[in-house]
C-alpha cells in the first residue's frame, strides 16, 4: 500500500511541475543546424597570376630624361597568417614571390663624353622577379568576405643593357644586373568560398626609387653611365589560398 501511495504521489508531483523551454532544447527533426561563422584566424598558402605594368624613366649623364612603360605577366605564390579580433577586424602578414615578364625595349643614344660623338643605341630593361613582405589590415563582412589594405617592403631583380656599335664597327652591349629594394602598398578583397579555401583579387603598387646605374661591357672595355634609373610597377592579380 505504501508503495502504491508513493508512486501516486510522484506522478501527481510530475503532473503539476511546470515545463520550461530550456528543458526541451532539441532542434526540430529534419532542420539542419546553422553553419558556424567563418573565422579568418590562421595561416594559409596559395598562388596568384595577373598582369603588371611598369612605368620607368632613365636620366643619362648629361641630364636628358626618357620615360617609358611596358606591360607583362606575373605569376607566383604567397604565404601568410591572419588574426581576427574585435567585431570582424583582421590583422596579418604575408610574403609574396613571383616571376614577371616585364621587358622594356626602345631606341636610344649614347654620347662619348670626350669627343661629343652621339651613337644610336638599343636600350632594354627587364624585371624577372618581384617579391614583398607586407602587413595587412582588413574587415570581414557578410561572414565570408574580407576587404583589406596592405603595405611593406618590396624587392625586384632588374637587368639593364644598352647595345650599340662603335665607330670602328665593333658591337658592344654594356649591361648591369641588380636586386633593388623599395616599398609597396595595395588593397584587395578575399572571399572564403569553402571551409579551407578562399579566392582573392588585389591591386599593388611597387616603387623602387631612382638610382644611378653603370653599365659595363668588360670584353670591349666600354661603359655607359646613367645618372638615374626610376623603376615603378603596378600589379593586378587574382589568386587562391588554402587555409590550415
Amino acid at each position: 500500500m505504501r508503495k502504491l501511495l508513493s508512486g501516486a504521489t510522484l506522478m501527481a508531483l510530475m503532473a503539476g511541475a511546470p515545463v520550461f523551454g530550456a528543458d526541451l532544447a532539441v532542434a526540430p527533426a529534419g532542420v539542419p543546424a546553422p553553419p558556424p561563422q567563418f573565422s579568418w584566424t590562421g595561416c594559409y598558402v596559395g598562388g596568384h597570376v595577373g598582369g603588371v605594368l611598369s612605368e620607368d624613366s632613365t636620366t643619362n649623364a648629361v641630364g636628358a630624361s626618357v620615360d617609358r612603360s611596358s606591360a607583362g605577366f606575373v605569376g607566383g605564390g604567397q604565404i601568410g597568417c591572419d588574426y581576427q579580433f574585435a567585431s570582424g577586424w583582421v590583422a596579418g602578414a604575408e610574403g609574396r614571390a613571383a616571376w614577371t615578364s616585364l621587358d622594356n625595349h626602345r631606341g636610344g643614344s649614347v654620347r662619348n663624353l670626350i669627343t661629343g660623338l652621339v651613337i644610336p643605341s638599343q636600350f632594354s630593361m627587364s624585371n624577372d622577379f618581384l617579391a614583398s613582405a607586407t602587413a595587412r589590415l582588413g574587415h570581414s563582412f557578410a561572414d565570408r568576405w574580407l576587404v583589406f589594405l596592405r603595405g611593406g617592403g618590396a624587392w625586384t631583380h632588374e637587368k639593364i643593357d644598352d647595345a650599340f656599335t662603335l665607330v670602328s664597327g665593333t658591337p658592344v652591349d654594356p649591361s648591369a644586373s641588380t636586386t633593388r629594394t623599395g616599398w609597396t602598398v595595395g588593397a584587395g578583397l578575399d572571399w572564403a568560398f569553402a571551409p579551407h579555401w578562399s579566392a582573392t583579387v588585389e591591386y599593388n603598387y611597387y616603387d623602387f626609387g631612382t638610382k644611378g646605374a653603370l653599365l659595363v661591357d668588360t670584353t670591349n672595355a666600354v661603359a655607359v653611365n646613367f645618372a638615374g634609373v626610376k623603376d615603378t610597377i603596378h600589379a593586378v592579380t587574382a589568386g587562391v589560398n588554402y587555409h590550415f
